[in-house]
């Protein structure tokens, strides 16, 4: 028996690359897709949140398919290697395309290629992150180097995150006389889409070869596990305390970020009315505060355990992200112009990316510890299963995020194609008041993390019996 519980950096580095793909896709769908259909394309917020919606739900459904495939695959190259390879290619052709649609396409045209492509992206991605996810999972049993690993996938991930908010925006949507904010230039829009093509699949490849040499060490498929019907997983799932938890927890979370994604770049052009430029710099503030918050993470874990460390950030994340906005509609926010107006605006976001990265690596960390419990209570090793698992109900929930702020784009009577100073004040105040619904959900997901039950002591005394039971006699 290998001991995989401490890492050297370089395989923590490898496997933290991996992570730029999933962000850049993310990001790109969060920055750039919904605002690009709506805004500069014309499609209407309702069918362009459905759109985004059957692609999720798909997205979600296909999810548990890939990890209960990949916890059984058997081959010389491992579970999660395989998978994460083929992925690479079909990810960076899809991702291009979606966003070069014919000039010539009607509503359900671009209705349709919109949600056809953004299928292939998420499906491709699916077939890529579900086995990354479990492959970091099993790559130590070390409670505190659970974290660590998170921390390198965190700090890779804010950092492509950066490269697609600050990069993307300075290089690809500068704003011209013709267009007062430059993400109204459709121009912009297919070189972004190729950059992040190729940047996505490099660094597949890239992780699947810097983390090759532990294929040896880890799990392999066991033959309880290729007994097991899939709804004794989901019973024995279930019935996990902890498991329950952060599934209704990351639940809650998925729908409030699925209205603060689909309505954060509006709110930037219109409700603040800021440049591109300057859309930019404030990205800062949160791309900072993510690091930051990933580096909160381990000492917060050691001295107040995981548990208590994400019921903190899903208290703040939400307060910092909406106090300013409510401040501005109270009539108490600085003007614009004023020399406070976005330096305020940068600290309120620095805060939210504190709690996101803090938030981020809890909840990856504590759902290592989950799959752990569920392995020493069931005697199968499905990390890959489990992990799908919580990204089918954080996708499901996002969908209908994503619905219920393009429906209320429509509702509120937003109008599409239109530069900032052609929209009325009372759309915009909506617009903001839509946004704030979100913070409802993030708050009420701090009920959902109250149940989790793992703390050091049991996650340590988890992994000796696991160990003990395993050891050759």
């Amino acid at each position: 028996m290998h001991d995989t519980a401490v890492l050297p950096a370089k395989t923590k580095f490898a496997y933290g690359i991996g992570q730029v793909a999933e962000t850049i896709k993310s990001t790109g769908f969060d920055i750039f897709l919904f605002f690009y259909f709506t805004q500069v394309l014309g499609l209407s917020g309702t069918l362009a949140g459905v759109a985004v919606m059957i692609a999720l739900i798909f997205d979600a459904v296909t999810d548990p398919l890939a990890g209960y495939v990949s916890d059984h695959w058997r081959s010389r190259y491992g579970r999660r290697h395989p998978f994460m390879v083929v992925a690479a290619i079909p990810l960076g052709v899809a991702w291009f395309a979606l966003f070069m649609p014919p000039a010539s396409l009607s509503q359900m045209g671009l209705f349709f290629w919109l949600a056809g492509f953004a299928i292939l992206v998420r499906g491709a991605m699916t077939l890529y992150y579900v086995p990354y996810l479990a492959l970091g999972a099993e790559l130590t049993t070390d409670y505190q180097e659970r974290t660590s690993v998170a921390a390198w996938r965190g700090v890779c991930g804010v950092l492509a995150a950066a490269l697609v908010a600050v990069g993307g925006l300075s290089l690809f949507f500068p704003d011209t006389v013709e267009f007062e904010n430059g993400l109204l230039n459709p121009a912009g829009y297919p070189k972004v889409a190729l950059a992040g093509a190729i940047i996505m699949a490099l660094a597949i490849l890239l992780s699947a070869w810097g983390t090759r040499s532990r294929i040896v060490l880890l799990p392999k498929a066991s033959e309880s596990l290729a007994r097991a019907p899939v709804r004794e997983d989901i019973t024995a799932a279930w019935h996990n305390r902890s498991f329950r938890a952060l599934f209704i927890g990351t639940m809650l979370v998925a729908v409030s970020i699925g209205i603060v994604q689909t309505l954060n770049m509006h709110l930037n052009v219109y409700f603040w009315q800021l440049s591109s430029s300057s859309i930019a710099f404030l990205a800062v503030g949160l791309l900072v505060g993510w690091p930051v918050g990933i580096m909160l993470a381990a000492p917060l874990h050691r001295r107040f355990d995981k548990k208590r460390t994400i019921i903190v950030a899903a208290l703040i994340g939400p307060l910092a992200g909406n106090v300013a906005v409510v401040a501005r509609l109270a009539g108490v926010f600085p003007e614009q112009g004023h020399p406070l107006f976005v330096p305020l605006i940068f600290c309120v976001l620095f805060l939210s990316g504190v709690a996101a990265g803090l938030a981020m690596i809890s909840g990856a960390s504590m759902m290592a510890d989950v799959t752990q419990e569920h392995q020493f209570r069931t005697g199968r090793s499905q990390e890959g299963f489990l992990f799908s698992a919580m990204a089918f109900t954080g996708k499901l929930a996002a969908a209908v995020g994503y619905v219920v702020a393009g429906v209320g784009l429509d509702l509120i009577g937003f109008p599409v194609q239109a530069e900032p100073s052609q929209v009325g004040q009372a759309e915009v105040t909506r617009l903001a008041l839509l946004n704030l619904s979100a913070c409802l959900f993030g708050f009420a997901s701090v009920c959902a993390y109250f149940f989790y039950e793992i703390d050091r002591a049991r996650q340590v005394h988890t992994a000796a019996a696991i160990a003990s039971r395993e050891a050759p006699l």
